[in-house]
C-alpha cells in the first residue's frame, strides 16, 4: 500500500492488460494462425460463456453502484464485499472479463486469444491481485483474512 495514497498501488488500469493482450493474441494468431477446429459448436458455447460473464460482471459492479463506490484500483475501498457473487469470486469484475476474452476468442476461432488469456491469469494475479489484497489486509486485517480463506481468488 502507498504511503501517501488510500489504494493498492497499481498504475495501471486492470483493463488495460486484459485489451494489451487481446491485441497480442490477434498479433500472434496474424502471424501463425490456429484453429479451433470444431466452429459448429464454439459459437454456441461462446455466447453462453459471454452471457455468464456478463452476468458476473453486471453483479460484480452491482455491489460497488450500490454503496456509491468506485471499483477503480485508483480509488479508497471502504468495504469488503462478501456477499452476492463476492460470497463465490473475490474478483468477479476480472472474471466476468477474462470470460468476456474467452468467448470473444471462442466466437471467432482465435486460438492465440484463449492462449493469451490463461497466461494473463497468472499475470492479474502476481501484477494486480496480489497488490490489492496485500492492501486490503492491512486495511482490513482479520476481517479480510477471513474472508480470503473462505472464498477463492477466481472460481
Amino acid at each position: 500500500m502507498s504511503k501517501n495514497a488510500d489504494n493498492p498501488g497499481i498504475i495501471i488500469h486492470p483493463p488495460v492488460f486484459y485489451i494489451v493482450a487481446t491485441i497480442i493474441g490477434l498479433a500472434i494468431d496474424y502471424l501463425m494462425p490456429l484453429s479451433f477446429g470444431f466452429t459448429d459448436i464454439t459459437k454456441t458455447v461462446s455466447l453462453v460463456i459471454l452471457a455468464l460473464g456478463t452476468i458476473v460482471l453486471v453483479l460484480g459492479f452491482k455491489m460497488f453502484a450500490t454503496d456509491k463506490q468506485s471499483p477503480s484500483v485508483h480509488e479508497p475501498t471502504n468495504a469488503v464485499y462478501q456477499s452476492g457473487i463476492y460470497a463465490y469470486s473475490r474478483n468477479p469484475i476480472y472474471l466476468g472479463v477474462l470470460l468476456w476474452m474467452m468467448s470473444g476468442a471462442l466466437f471467432f476461432d482465435k486460438v492465440w486469444i484463449m492462449v493469451m488469456a490463461f497466461i494473463l491469469i497468472f499475470f492479474m494475479n502476481k501484477v494486480v491481485i496480489e497488490k490489492e489484497e496485500t492492501y486490503l489486509e492491512e486495511k482490513f486485517g482479520e476481517n479480510y483474512l477471513a474472508y480470503k480463506q473462505k472464498v477463492r481468488r477466481w472460481i
